[in-house]
């Protein structure tokens, strides 16, 4: 079952108060848990300028460690363990639910 990408991003402001944090915080969850701010505006096909944001607020509140920069010029974001994580999977269900209803 596909998720309508404007059920996400509805549910996402509602919940963080910015649209893109859901779509974000499920691609870093599906991920290997190290992540680039390009590989995620990448994977979600957005600019990065799109992500920035969301990614912050992430760092900001735990989730994401920013991981000192190596040789290349990306800098990798960790994943922590956080319920967090499985509580984006329930949000993006809710979309499935909500758009399936239509």
């Amino acid at each position: 079952m596909t998720v309508d990408v404007e059920e996400l991003r509805r549910l996402s402001k509602a919940a963080f108060g910015q649209a893109y944090r859901l779509e974000v915080m499920l691609f870093v969850a599906e991920s290997d848990g190290f992540v680039t701010q390009t590989e995620i505006a990448r994977g979600l096909d957005l600019p990065v300028s799109n992500i920035q944001a969301p990614v912050r607020s992430l760092i900001d509140c735990g989730l994401l460690i920013a991981l000192p920069k190596s040789d290349n010029r990306s800098r990798f974001l960790a994943r922590t363990d956080s319920p967090a994580w499985e509580w984006a999977r329930s949000l993006r269900e809710l979309a499935q639910v909500s758009t399936s209803a239509r």
